[in-house]
């Protein structure tokens, strides 16, 4: 074990907290020195430069117990300080840092090999894989020995939905293309199941701030978030379409044109409804619930054939049966030819004559590579692309680079039934509820690991423990609501530092309360004992007292609120003046520049956005082939 990192002080103050955070169970081993140790070697790995910031918020926590009890909470004996922490879960002050602690120590505690294996948790051993031959188009940007430049057709920046699906167009009908992703290549032995592990290496930290912290969930390997999703494919609403065509004054995005692409991109993933079988008892959940209260109900179409639900498809695939773009679109682009340089970041858009040629990286180790290109593809994302081009300072003369962005703010409720549901055995969204996806809330299963699922309680001791021994018996349900504005925006600061803004409006608030509502009586009227939302202010409704919930409206910060589909920051249209990229998703101010993400994507979409960023990137690849 290594040697702690905190002071003594630090350390017996955090001792303190996290045996009240987590004092385990039966069922469950509480926190304890090995916890300890493994978040400061997390926060150690995130930042170096937090764990003072750690190390003073434990030594806070401890000391604020004196004003309440004359002692800090070190020298409480553990039931006094589960009692404390129980009254300083929603205390205005005390309450979002202890929430922050908590949810550090949740996160750590329960990966840990001997909890997550008390809990029912199973790790993924995957012995010698095949080598399939497009592997030997696969290079380490570092370990590349060829030169510091490359030639080609095409370079795409990216290998998510976006810029898989244009590299592998290209690359089918001839030309030659370099993927270039900032991330690795990890395979299906990598995807051992380890949330700390999978944030660490497989996602892009992002957090935005305003009156709510909204973690962004974003890919960062080969595969992009399409390698750590649960392979949900819905095609876009054909209002939303409609509302497409008419803000931009086209018909080329009105549903009858868009739909051979939707059915070019759903042969290539092979979507299909999930089976009953890796869905589980949480479809008879939603399917008794809605029939009883007279709501439509739906099994979800995913990307995954002969899935066997076993592993949480968000920390990565452990069967390769969920055909993320690093099982089907890159690899079908490498055996066209194509190429693909990991651990390569861009950096920034060579130009030459006004005209994009290609673009310069740099590895890990400092390393500085260029791809020379006839067109150049940002396919980065969201966040990625306005950040990249912020940093150059090109492509803003309309002034909407990293503004306009949407998050599908999302949360849950968990239900206690009297059934066995193990949700951790089953693919995470399975069914669904679409009763009231037009007025913008959709409601779908949402089945997390157990070494993942305590943190969707924001409670600490004995609270805590209850609700981790109930696991095997919660049906869990989330709620992602279409923001009502687009006032969301990715922005460096004056020192260069990214960041993201967004404020959850009022009526966003609304809509997740209703969606909240919906997914409550969804589980009673299957049969549920008690609700669990995701809310620090209510985190336990008992089967009578819905009412109490219905009255309460939550504010923002009072919600635990996540997303995983941050859209529309380089938007698209025809003029320059109010407009990134023109319909064929060239940048109108730099010429060879194409930008194929979720960013000219325009949300909100009010359902998962993987299946739309595709189709349309199967259009703008079409149109990219033309041009060349």
């Amino acid at each position: 074990m290594a040697a702690p990192l905190l002071t003594e002080a630090e350390q017996r103050s955090a001792r303190a907290l996290a045996e009240a955070i987590i004092p385990g169970s039966d069922r469950c081993p509480g926190a304890g020195e090995r916890t300890l140790v493994r978040v400061e070697e997390v926060i150690a790995e995130v930042s170096p430069g937090l764990l003072k910031a750690w190390g003073v918020a434990q030594r806070a926590l401890d000391a604020a117990a004196i004003a309440r009890t004359g002692r800090p909470l070190h020298a409480l004996p553990l039931e006094r300080r589960d009692q404390l922490l129980a009254s300083w879960e929603n205390d205005p002050v005390l309450g979002t840092p202890l929430q922050a602690v908590a949810l550090a120590y949740k996160f750590v505690h329960f990966d840990q090999p001997h909890v997550y294996e008390a809990l029912g948790g199973k790790r993924n051993v995957v012995g010698a894989l095949e080598r399939p031959r497009w592997l030997s188009q696969v290079h380490r940007a570092d370990l590349w020995r060829e030169g510091d430049d490359i030639e080609c057709d095409a370079v795409v920046v990216g290998t998510g939905a976006g810029g898989a699906v244009v590299g592998h167009k290209l690359a089918e009908r001839g030309h030659a293309v370099v993927f270039v992703e900032e991330g690795e290549h990890y395979r299906r032995d990598a995807f051992d199941g380890s949330s700390v592990g999978a944030h660490h290496k497989f996602y892009r930290f992002a957090v935005a701030l305003g009156n709510a912290a909204i973690p962004v969930f974003i890919g960062r390997l080969v595969g992009g978030s399409t390698a750590v999703n649960g392979g949900t494919c819905f095609r876009t609403p054909p209002w939303v379409l409609d509302r497409w065509c008419e803000d931009i004054a086209t018909d080329a995005f009105a549903p009858a044109e868009m739909a051979r692409h939707f059915e070019a991109v759903e042969a290539m993933l092979q979507v299909a409804p999930a089976p009953g079988d890796v869905v589980g008892p949480i479809r008879d959940v939603i399917a008794r619930g809605c029939e009883a209260l007279g709501w439509r109900h739906f099994p979800v179409l995913r990307n995954a054939p002969g899935c066997n639900g076993q592993g949480f498809c968000d920390f990565g695939c452990r069967t390769d049966a969920r055909r993320s773009t690093n099982i089907s679109y890159v690899p079908a682009a490498l055996e066209h030819g194509a190429m693909a340089l990991t651990g390569l970041r861009a950096e920034r858009v060579l130009i030459e004559n006004g005209r994009a040629v290609g673009i310069e990286g740099v590895t890990p180790a400092g390393r500085r590579m260029r791809v020379r290109a006839r067109k150049v593809v940002l396919a980065g994302g969201s966040v990625p692309t306005p950040l990249f081009l912020l940093a150059q300072g090109i492509c803003n003369r309309s002034g909407q680079v990293g503004r306009n962005l949407t998050l599908h703010p999302s949360t849950g409720i968990s239900g206690l039934l009297d059934e066995e549901m193990a949700g951790w055995r089953y693919v995470p969204q399975g069914h669904g509820c679409d009763q009231f996806l037009r007025a913008g809330q959709l409601i779908t299963g949402a089945q997390p690991d157990v070494n993942y699922a305590p943190m969707l309680f924001p409670v600490t001791g004995r609270r805590l423990m209850d609700r981790v021994d109930e696991l095997p018996r919660m049906a869990s349900l989330a709620v992602l609501t279409a923001d009502a504005t687009r006032n969301g925006r990715v922005w460096r600061t004056v020192g260069g530092k990214p960041a993201i803004s967004y404020r959850v409006m009022p009526a966003d608030v609304a809509s997740l309360h209703k969606g909240v509502l919906q997914a409550a009586e969804i589980l009673l009227a299957a049969g549920a004992r008690r609700l669990y939302p995701a809310r620090r202010s209510m985190p336990l409704v008992e089967r009578g007292d819905l009412h109490k919930l219905r009255a309460s409206v939550p504010t923002a910060a009072d919600l635990n609120l996540v997303s995983y589909h941050p859209l529309g920051t380089c938007r698209m249209g025809k003029s320059p003046r109010d407009s990134v990229v023109g319909l064929d998703h060239q940048t109108h101010d730099l010429r060879g520049l194409h930008i194929v993400d979720g960013s000219t994507v325009t949300g909100p979409l009010g359902v998962n956005p993987q299946l739309t960023i595709m189709a349309v990137a199967d259009r703008a690849a079409g149109l990219i082939d033309e041009q060349m």
